[in-house]
């Protein structure tokens, strides 16, 4: 157990602490992981605590800190803040570099880290001397980039290594993984509504393409055999009046639901009968994994996370990019077999289970930390165990 004399490590988010959504995730895999760091004092920022907190931390204090602010009032506070608690590393999510102040960071000493959540568009190429560039800066200079990034996918390590350009060294793959203890299936059916509830969850940004689930739910309606299905989509953001538009002219009314943000989504996945993911980029997709642990089988298409999650024709069924078509026949495929849908959901919890395991993540993550900060100037002068 660290004592107050003990380096500390500092671990950021991005939004306030009454956010929950795919962010409990995100925040009890960071607590998990200061489980791990027992020779460290573990802190983790928010830039507003509410008092409504929708997180609940056992191994680490939350403070009010904006460490992604580029403001010198963000930045004096932050400096402070790691002299004074001998903060050796902070462990950014999604910070691209060039959006931080590397420079200041350097200079007060302390590691970055970061966890690698965003989602790249993989069709994205550079031309040779964009690609010259990165090599010699980053590569070879290493210059521009973290201490260490963290892929939280196969795909995202490649797509790093090959198109960000960021050296081996700097850089370690583990997986995402969610609490499968929490998310699983209930005893029994609670949802409130009668009939198939079809979810979709995510941010309302353009890349998810509500719009795909839209379409199909009008498709669905029109058939009788599917009269007791309806839809509900989890989710804000910019695109949500866009979307909510669409489904009153397509006149979706009462079975297609918008629900907004939730802090909590288990009772979502538990009530539904089918989870569809539309997205055209996405590096891993938590959501997907979360409904694969309550049991659900997965409609989404081929992008980088998906392809990893889930088993086409096993767990759920995969699509091309581009084939709207395609998802809307998936659809129906599970509406049409319901004997299919829970043999693909029951596989689907099984390799949650056994390959995205949140405690899993969060031991090799803090051992990646750790063994960066063993090799790192950091640490020098500093007890390590």
């Amino acid at each position: 157990m660290a004592d107050s004399s003990s380096p500390a490590i500092l671990f950021c988010m991005r939004y306030p602490d009454d956010q929950g959504f795919v962010w409990k995730t995100i925040a009890l895999t960071r607590d998990l992981v200061a489980s791990h760091l027992k020779q460290f004092n573990c802190f983790i920022a928010f830039p507003v605590l509410t008092g409504r907190s929708a997180h609940v931390f056992r191994n680490m204090t939350p403070v009010e800190l904006d460490c992604y602010g580029s403001g010198d009032l963000h930045k004096q506070k932050l400096a402070r803040f790691i002299k004074e608690r001998g903060v050796v590393a902070i462990v950014y999510m999604s910070a691209l570099p060039s959006t931080l102040d590397m420079a200041f960071l350097r200079a007060v000493g302390v590691m970055t880290v970061n966890t690698e959540n965003d989602s790249f568009d993989r069709s994205k190429t550079d031309s040779l001397l964009v690609q010259g560039v990165k090599f010699l800066v980053r590569t070879v200079a290493k210059r521009g980039i973290h201490d260490l990034h963290i892929a939280n996918a196969e795909s995202q390590g490649e797509w790093l290594r090959r198109h960000a350009k960021i050296p081996s060294s700097h850089l370690a793959v583990v997986p995402n993984g969610v609490d499968c203890n929490y998310y699983k299936p209930s005893l029994q059916n609670i949802s409130k509504a009668p009939g198939r509830q079809i979810i979709c969850v995510g941010q309302a940004r353009a890349e998810k393409r509500i719009e795909w689930v839209i379409r199909a739910a009008a498709a669905v309606f029109l058939q009788p055999e599917f009269a007791d299905v309806s839809f509900v989509y989890v989710g804000d953001g910019p695109m949500l009046a866009t979307w909510v538009g669409l489904a009153n002219d397509l006149q979706l009314k009462e079975r297609f639901v918008f629900a907004g943000r939730k802090s909590d989504l288990l009772e979502y996945y538990q009530s539904a009968f089918l989870m569809v993911h539309a997205a055209e980029r996405e590096s891993f997709g938590l959501a997907v994994v979360e409904a694969m642990a309550c049991a659900l089988p997965v409609v989404a298409c081929r992008a980088a996370g998906p392809s990893e999650t889930i088993c086409d024709g096993e767990t759920g069924a995969l699509v091309g990019i581009e084939d709207e078509e395609g998802f809307r026949l998936a659809i129906a495929a599970y509406l049409r077999n319901p004997e299919m849908a829970r043999r693909h959901g029951d596989a689907g919890r099984q390799r949650a289970n056994e390959r995205f395991s949140i405690s899993r993540q969060a031991e090799d993550i803090a051992k990646v930390i750790e063994d960066r900060l063993r090799q790192s100037r950091y640490m020098r002068g500093r007890s390590f165990l």
